[in-house]
């Protein structure tokens, strides 16, 4: 059998057919975009472990400058402090409420396990004016941070 296409129908024109090809190529892309962005996504964090503080209370005497957070690690992994901040300026000694006779040196001893609550006391190394707010600003190891405004009395 042989089969004959008729002389008078017309395919589609080249510049439709180019215009296809294109939109077919950028569905392609953007699909393996959002593949790939997704499997990026979940394979960075692998564990699926975040670390997150929050602070109970806190009391900041401006008479002795000291500043004493209940920390309650909320995440689901542990968490050490590496540095804190009071007004922007690195504070160089804080320890666990719970020792107060051994300050830390090194900011990398101070651990919070999962669920539980740490009383830290900070030593601010400014003078505190009563009644004035400083951003009190907690970085973990991990780059998990705790940001908070406390108002001294």
């Amino acid at each position: 059998m042989n089969f004959k296409l008729p002389k008078c129908k017309k395919g589609v024109s080249p510049i439709i057919a180019t215009l296809l090809l294109i939109v077919i190529a950028v569905a392609a892309a953007v699909v393996t975009y959002s593949f790939v962005m997704g499997f990026i996504g979940t394979s960075t964090n692998p564990s699926g472990q975040q670390g997150q503080l929050t602070y109970d209370a806190y009391t900041f005497d401006s008479s002795t400058d000291n500043l004493t957070v209940y920390i309650r690690n909320t995440g689901s992994k542990a968490l050490t402090l590496s540095a804190c901040y009071i007004g922007g300026q690195l504070v160089s000694q804080y320890y666990n409420a719970t020792t107060p006779e051994n300050p830390v040196t090194n900011p990398n001893q101070l651990s919070f396990g999962v669920g539980s609550v740490e009383p830290v006391i900070v030593i601010a190394s400014q003078g505190i004016a009563s009644g004035t707010g400083y951003e009190v600003r907690f970085v973990c190891t991990d780059g998990t941070i705790l940001t908070f405004t406390a108002v001294a009395s």
